[in-house]
């Protein structure tokens, strides 16, 4: 059976972070200031920052997207690990067949 490997901690912490991402994403203060920069750089400083307030609405809407796919991931591999556990449990509740031949090869007597 082949086995799957799902970084699953590493998906969550992701998912966490962009969450925070978006939370964080419009507290505006860039710490920018016309007067700070001086007249050479005022209009492209300004121009950077008017910019920004689209670029900072499409990172979070795509950190948002990538955050809801992460939770996603986590949970449908949660929910299929817990569909095998008990998948695996039942089978194994069952006692196995009567034909199955023993660990060390040799067939079962009949009876």
């Amino acid at each position: 059976m082949a086995e799957i490997e799902m970084p699953g901690d590493e998906v969550q912490r992701l998912g966490e972070l962009l969450g925070r991402v978006v939370d964080l994403i419009d507290t505006r203060p860039s710490g920018y200031n016309p007067d700070d920069v001086g007249p050479p750089l005022v209009r492209p400083g300004t121009n950077f920052d008017e910019a920004w307030k689209d670029g900072r609405v499409q990172v979070k809407r795509n950190s948002k997207d990538l955050k809801d796919g992460c939770d996603a991931i986590v949970k449908a591999f949660a929910e299929f690990d817990t569909k095998m556990g008990s998948s695996l449990k039942e089978s194994g509740s069952q006692g196995g067949g009567g034909d199955a031949t023993p660990a060390g090869g040799a067939a079962r007597p009949s009876s």
